[in-house]
């Protein structure tokens, strides 16, 4: 395992049992790979096992991280000791389970020793591992981690614009569309005016080796160096007048003080992001949870345009030189039509940069968030637990279409679990099952934009000078009381759950479901709202409301955490968000009888369901056994009746037989009379009686027929995974702010 890369060991699908070490060449990822699992399958963690096992063996990971969870690869504690690990538990996780910091720490301490042990690692493991690289978390815009000067981008190219033609110019239009998102303006490189003005300066300005700053292109966007746009004069194309509003914007972007985040820190520099200065490589996390989905998009299409041009200044190599890493590519590389920024760089770079050795690995929930053109383009798959038929059907014709048999590739997919993902990989000679292995990095969870600060503030301190102590979740004190304004028509509402005076954020939705064949289901559910973008908070795990223990007005001396920035933007994006992730997110196991062809509803119970299925059958044949069964039960009335006459003649009989022959007795008559007719009466019975008991018999066993047909065998129901129809599946009642303390 030396060369290797140290992933887990392979599962046996019929046992579950764990065999020989699972080992990847890290020359496979020169065809690129996907990681794809629903939320709980250990996706994320099998991402950073991959990191950590490159960083040992010396190749340096660009890693872009939209959610957070990235940053858990700096949490590496040598020592092991639960002082360390209590620094960084999820304290509302921890309360919620009752337990305090201290607790939860050597909780988590004592599961990542025995971890480390179970999978052949060590505290030494870690040492070595922190010792082959070195770390760094940016965050562009924010002053949290390091900064990222993403307007350096504007200046000249280091080599002449002729000889990168199309690289340039596709990082040009990377600029001005993040520029133009910034402003809230819709950037369409072919019709958008404002896009081939920018571009069109920029170019210009590199062309003559000038770089340029935002500062710069103000005045520029007044009075451009050209006056012609094409084949057009410049003011048919783009009038003076109207160059107007772009310029205030421009001007309005200057003047905002959260701009000069964007200008401050690092250069945009990839050979920098991937090796120090003495050739060590780095590990390098470009965190962007705390940016709007504009600001994202910019970033993300910024950065990877570099690495292409980078990329293509390289020479040809058969090693894998570096790796880019994306978490939650969901918004990034959708499928046709639609083309954010960062798609384009990021097809070019699944098509091209094998040659210099660049592997680029995407991770993702929903393998429908990616276009089939990057899927085809990568050779190792990393396939976990799945949420949805349609996710499922995906993957498989992907793998089907790679070469792997129908009945295997079914046999593996089932034997998927949180941990165990199927592994299909172009260079070795069949797919199996691994297990990931332990993580060194403690896997605390998304970490917030304070958080982050912490972390970097720690790492970066000088010797001897005691790092920051963990800050908790309040507000200033100089905020005033009272919850946050929000923008309308979100309102606050309030739920008591733990008793506490600090109180999370959530949002609160309340909604009508329709599955196929389960009828309508109402339920309210609230999702935490960690700071990043509303579809992102929806990958968390949601709590169960009864609205009717929600609150209108806060408790006195309430405090709040923070409430994430998105939020104050509006309610339309949040909407949105929720229309379009809710229906995935609301995917219900429920009972389906072959037979009758019907589904449970929502959260009906197996027994319940059968008992249903049988209450509805009303088939034929049970019409028919229900017929015959009134018939026989009225004809074993009508014997019952009889019976009891005969007895009753029977009686009659033999009691006139015994009065009529008392005379033998006393000697004055000699002859017996009446005797034959009670005999005959006796027959009579005996016969009734037998009629009787054959008709009851024949009654029980039609009981006990009709019961077994209308009885449902619950071993025959079927579990099955529902989603709601996208269009007209779900419908949003509520949606609010809600204060969960």
């Amino acid at each position: 395992m030396e060369d290797g890369l140290y992933l887990g060991k392979e599962v046996d699908p019929a046992s579950g049992n764990l065999g020989a070490p699972v080992v990847l060449d890290p020359s496979d990822l020169l065809t690129h790979g996907l990681i794809v699992g629903m939320t709980g399958s250990g996706k994320t963690g099998q991402a950073i096992v991959l990191i950590e096992e490159l960083l040992r063996r010396g190749v340096p990971v660009l890693a872009i991280d939209p959610k957070g969870d990235l940053a858990n690869l700096l949490l590496l504690f040598e020592g092991q000791d639960a002082a360390s690990f209590a620094e960084w538990i999820d304290r509302d996780a921890a309360r919620r389970e009752g337990k305090d910091a201290a607790t939860a720490g050597a909780e988590a301490a004592a599961a990542w020793r025995k971890g480390l042990a179970d999978w052949g690692l060590s505290a030494e493991d870690i040492a070595a591992l922190r010792r082959s690289h070195e770390a760094t978390i940016y965050t562009p815009g924010s002053a949290a981690g390091v900064g990222l000067n993403v307007m350096q981008s504007l200046a000249a190219p280091t080599v002449p614009f002729e000889s990168a033609e199309e690289d340039l110019r596709d990082e040009i239009a990377g600029i001005v569309s993040g520029l133009l998102g910034l402003l809230r303006i819709a950037s369409d490189p072919l019709q958008s005016r404002e896009s081939i003005l920018l571009s069109t300066l920029i170019e210009h300005a590199w062309r003559q080796g000038r770089g340029l700053t935002v500062d710069a292109l103000v005045p520029a966007v007044a009075d451009p160096p050209f006056d012609k746009v094409g084949a057009l004069p410049l003011e048919s194309v783009y009038p003076r007048k109207e160059r107007q509003a772009l310029m205030m914007g421009l001007n309005n972007l200057l003047a905002s003080p959260s701009f000069e985040a964007w200008r401050e820190g690092e250069p945009l520099d990839v050979e920098r992001l991937l090796r120090t200065s003495d050739g060590r490589p780095r590990l390098s996390i470009v965190y962007t949870a705390h940016l709007a989905d504009e600001e994202r998009l910019f970033v993300t299409a910024l950065l990877l345009d570099k690495v292409k041009t980078w990329m293509r200044r390289q020479g040809g190599t058969t090693e894998l030189r570096a790796l880019v890493y994306m978490d939650e590519i969901f918004g990034y590389f959708p499928p046709h039509p639609l083309n954010p920024p960062p798609k384009r760089p990021l097809l070019t770079l699944l098509k091209q940069a094998r040659a210099q050795g660049v592997g680029v690995v995407l991770g993702t929930q929903n393998p429908v968030d990616l276009d089939y053109k990057g899927l085809a383009n990568m050779g190792t798959w990393f396939v976990g637990k799945l949420q949805t038929d349609q996710d499922r059907e995906r993957l498989r014709d992907g793998l089907q279409g790679a070469g792997m048999d129908a009945g295997a590739l079914e046999k593996l997919l089932a034997a998927t679990r949180k941990r165990v993902f199927l592994l299909h990989d172009v260079h070795r000679p069949r797919p199996c099952l691994v297990h990931s292995r332990w993580a060194m990095s403690y896997l605390r969870g998304p970490l917030t934009r304070e958080e982050v600060s912490r972390l970097m503030k720690q790492r970066h301190a000088p010797a001897g000078v005691p790092a920051p102590a963990a800050p908790g979740r309040e507000r200033p004190a100089a905020a005033p009381p009272g919850p946050p304004v929000l923008p309308p028509p979100l309102r606050h509402a309030f739920l008591k759950r733990h008793g506490g005076d600090l109180a999370s954020p959530y949002l609160l939705v309340k909604y009508a479901v329709r599955y196929k064949g389960a009828g309508e289901t109402v339920d309210v559910r609230a999702w935490p709202l960690a700071g990043r973008s509303m579809a992102e908070d929806l990958e968390a795990e949601p709590i169960a409301v009864q609205e009717s223990a929600l609150a209108t007005e806060p408790p006195p001396a309430l405090r709040y955490g923070e409430l994430p920035a998105y939020v104050a933007s509006g309610a339309r994006g949040i909407e949105r968000a929720l229309k379009d992730r809710l229906p995935d997110k609301l995917a219900a196991t429920m009972w389906f009888d072959p037979d009758s062809r019907t589904v449970s509803k929502a959260g009906e119970a197996r027994e319940a369901f059968a008992a249903r299925v049988a209450r509805d059958s009303s088939g034929p044949r049970q019409e028919k056994l229900r017929e015959k069964l009134e018939k026989k039960r009225h004809d074993l009335a009508a014997a019952e009746q009889d019976l009891a006459g005969r007895k009753r003649e029977k009686w009659a009989a033999w009691g006139s037989a015994v009065l009529s022959n008392i005379g033998l007795i006393t000697g004055r008559k000699r002859t017996i009379s009446n005797v034959p007719t009670a005999m005959s009466k006796q027959r009579m019975e005996n016969t009734a009686e037998s009629r009787v008991e054959a008709l009851r018999a024949e009654v029980a066993a039609l009981e006990t027929e009709l019961s077994s047909a209308v009885t449902v065998d619950t071993d025959r129901l079927q579990e099955r995974l529902v989603v709601p129809a996208i269009q007209g599946g779900v419908d949003l009642l509520r949606y609010d702010v809600l204060w969960v303390y």
